[in-house]
C-alpha cells in the first residue's frame, strides 16, 4: 500500500517515512529508530518490523550474493514495499539518457515480474493511455478500507463469477424476461 494521505507519515517521530513527488511512501532506513508508530497507525499493516540482521560485512562469501541495487536494512528498523523504487529509477536514468518519457510498461516490479496470471499492473496513472490507468478505470476496481481517506495507491480488480448455471443459460436479462412472459 502507498496511499496518498499516509497515516504512517504523520506519526513518525524522525521523519524516516516520507512521501515522494510521485506518490509513493519511502522508507529512509538510516533514519528509522524502530519505535513502531508507523506500523500501528498503518489501517493495513503493511509494515514490518526487522529483527533480523542481514548487514553482516565480515563473511566474504555473503558479499556475493548482494544486490547491489536494494538497500541492505539493519536490524531494528521498519519495512515495507518500495515499489522496486530502484527499478523505477533505473528506467528513470535510461529514459533521461534518451531524452524521453518513460514508456508504457518500461517499469516491471520484481512482484510483477514473477506473476504468471500477469494480474499486477504497475505505471502511470497520469497517463490515460497507460495500462494501469485502464485498469484502474474499470468498474470493477476497488481499494481497500477507502473509507478511512488514506486514498491508497494499490487497488484491485474484483472478479466476477457466476455460481448459478440456469442464469447462464438464460442470456441476456432481457432474453429471460420475455421467455417467461411468453
Amino acid at each position: 500500500m502507498h496511499c496518498e494521505n499516509a497515516p504512517c507519515e504523520v506519526v513518525c517521530p524522525v521523519n524516516a517515512t516520507v512521501h515522494s513527488a510521485e506518490g509513493l511512501n519511502q522508507m529512509i532506513y538510516n533514519r528509522c529508530v524502530g519505535t513502531r508508530y508507523c506500523s500501528n497507525n498503518c489501517p493495513y499493516k503493511v509494515r514490518r518490523f526487522n529483527f533480523y540482521l542481514y548487514s553482516d560485512f565480515t563473511t566474504e562469501i555473503v558479499k556475493l550474493v548482494r544486490n547491489p541495487e536494494v538497500t541492505v536494512r539493519s536490524r531494528g528498523v521498519m519495512e515495507k514495499c518500495s515499489y522496486c523504487i530502484q527499478r523505477i529509477n533505473r528506467a528513470r536514468y535510461d529514459a533521461e539518457k534518451e531524452n524521453r518519457p518513460i514508456r508504457d510498461g518500461e517499469i516491471v516490479t520484481a512482484c510483477q515480474q514473477a506473476c504468471p496470471a500477469r494480474a499486477i499492473v504497475f505505471g502511470n496513472q497520469a497517463d490515460p493511455s497507460s495500462a494501469v490507468s485502464k485498469a484502474k478505470a474499470e468498474k470493477r476496481e476497488y481499494g481497500l478500507l477507502t473509507d478511512l481517506g488514506t486514498r491508497p495507491r494499490t487497488t484491485y480488480l474484483a472478479s466476477l463469477s457466476n455460481p448459478n448455471p440456469a442464469i447462464l443459460a438464460a442470456g441476456p436479462v432481457g432474453a429471460a424476461e420475455e421467455k417467461s412472459r411468453g
